[in-house]
């Protein structure tokens, strides 16, 4: 594969403007906190559940073969993304550029989200062929394209930030916290409060208000690709260590897959997001519409967020020292189990508001290390890979890590629409009027919200004793420094 060096970015303007070798308040706030946030904002509405309730609440998309449409749409779709991961994973990976190998398709996705976002709802009214052709494609421009470039240069930017480790736990989780907070509020709050009332079934409101949204994305990444600082980039093109050696995906693969640690901790992630993020959260909104409040009420999604998940933002406060004082394999063990218990309690109770509070809540302290951890676990084990192979893989396994974010959201959607279509759910009418679901659909929706989440944490807790890399970091990172000094 070809080298790539964005000749164009050569110029000082384009410079990142974070300038020292010690990382500092302007990078940890702007650079990995507002910016990421920003994309999360766009990447949020549309991957999440508002996407598909546009699909099946404003265009009756569910309706095109029995249902099949929007079940196989896309899981196909992500086998195309699954392709353009592994693509773009390799083309980063042989980007040797002024402005290093993840920054220049930082600032190249923000353009691209902002028209494919629009494409997404913009779908004209014509023939169903034409519609779903349109859906289809609009679908993979934006995920297999668009989001596809921002996540795999997103993904590798806190591991190639520095070698301290800390450091990294630190940027992880300040990154996680300003998705979780920024994004979440916005999504979660203010999205379902004043939002989706106003804009309810109307096509032309759903296009407006993600113009607005998708504007988020060029903001989010301009002030990314300039207030972040790849410093690990630079010391292996400055040694020329690595600079001139292209590294094949097969023996990147290999080196990954040879690191029982870096395998553990792609398999954890996979059935977290597969299990809570892809299917359980995505659910929340027909849980709040169907279980425990009315359709566009404007309220329960509202207190279900902002009550029941309230400690993922705040909880970095509770985290960070548990992790200096106990390590992140124990806070990973413990904070397990306590999400089982909430999920537990959320799939008896689910009819109750209050118990279904309760058990969000106490779900969102297990949740944490999550929502705050998972990237600095992936740059420890990329650390383990290059100790023992002699090489880096961050292209192959920002691939990977994007991989199961983008399959795994369409898996979850079509896991969704075909348990709905299965259970008998029946869409609201264009004029805003619904009737009440089945009871075939209610459990279905409480078994996806908090049934499904909690299997897969209690089978991740498991995994998590065997992941006792973190005492091994330090004599790790003592012989790479070796390697390096004898380079």
């Amino acid at each position: 594969m070809r080298t790539f060096r964005f000749k164009a970015l050569d110029k000082p303007i384009f410079d990142s403007r974070i300038k020292t070798d010690e990382i500092k308040n302007k990078e940890r706030w702007l650079g990995y906190f507002l910016g990421p946030a920003l994309v999360a904002t766009v990447s949020g509405a549309v991957g999440g559940s508002y996407l598909n309730s546009f699909y099946t609440d404003v265009l009756h998309m569910n309706a095109i073969a029995g249902g099949a449409f929007m079940a196989l749409m896309p899981v196909i779709s992500k086998i195309i993304d699954a392709i353009t991961n592994l693509i773009m994973g390799q083309i980063v990976e042989n980007t040797k550029s002024r402005q290093g190998k993840a920054r220049p398709w930082i600032l190249v996705s923000g353009p691209l989200m902002l028209i494919s976002t629009l494409l997404l709802f913009m779908v004209p009214a014509s023939t169903t062929f034409a519609r779903a052709a349109w859906v289809a494609g609009s679908y993979n421009l934006y995920f297999s394209v668009s989001l596809t470039i921002y996540n795999l240069s997103n993904v590798i930017t806190v591991p190639i930030s520095t070698r301290d480790s800390k450091k990294r736990d630190s940027l992880a989780m300040i990154q996680s916290m300003g998705i979780n907070m920024v994004s979440g509020l916005l999504l979660a709050v203010v999205f379902p409060s004043f939002v989706l009332p106003y804009i309810g079934v109307d096509q032309g409101r759903w296009i407006r208000a993600m113009a607005v949204v998708s504007l988020f994305a060029v903001l989010g990444t301009l002030i990314q690709y300039f207030f972040i600082k790849e410093r690990v980039t630079e010391e292996v093109q400055d040694e020329n260590m690595l600079a001139s050696k292209l590294v094949s995906l097969l023996d990147q693969a290999k080196g990954c897959f040879s690191s029982k640690y870096w395998v553990i901790t792609i398999v954890a992630l996979l059935i977290h997001v597969t299990c809570t993020s892809a299917v359980g959260v995505n659910s929340m909104l027909y849980y709040a519409n169907w279980v425990v409040g009315t359709y566009n009420d404007g309220k329960t999604l509202s207190i279900l967020n902002m009550i029941g998940q309230f400690l993922l933002g705040p909880g970095l406060l509770f985290v960070w020292p548990l992790v200096k004082k106990i390590g992140k394999q124990k806070v990973f063990i413990v904070c397990g189990f306590i999400a089982v218990v909430g999920g537990a309690i959320g799939a008896l109770f689910a009819t109750n508001l209050i118990m279904a509070l309760v058990a969000l809540t106490i779900r969102s302290i297990g949740l944490l290390p999550y929502t705050y951890l998972m990237l600095s676990v992936l740059a420890d084990a990329l650390d383990h890979v290059e100790w023992k192979c002699g090489y880096r893989c961050d292209g192959f396994s920002s691939s990977v890590y994007s991989i199961i974010y983008t399959v795994t959201a369409g898996l979850g959607i079509a896991i969704i629409n075909l348990g709905l279509s299965a259970s008998g759910y029946v869409p609201p009418a264009a004029d805003g009027s619904w009737v009440e679901q089945s009871q075939a659909v209610k459990s279905f929706l409480i078994f996806s919200t908090f049934g499904l989440p909690a299997i897969g944490t209690l089978v991740n807790t498991v995994l998590f004793f065997m992941m006792n890399l973190e005492k091994k970091l330090p004599k790790i990172h003592e012989e790479l420094a070796q390697r390096r000094n004898r380079a």
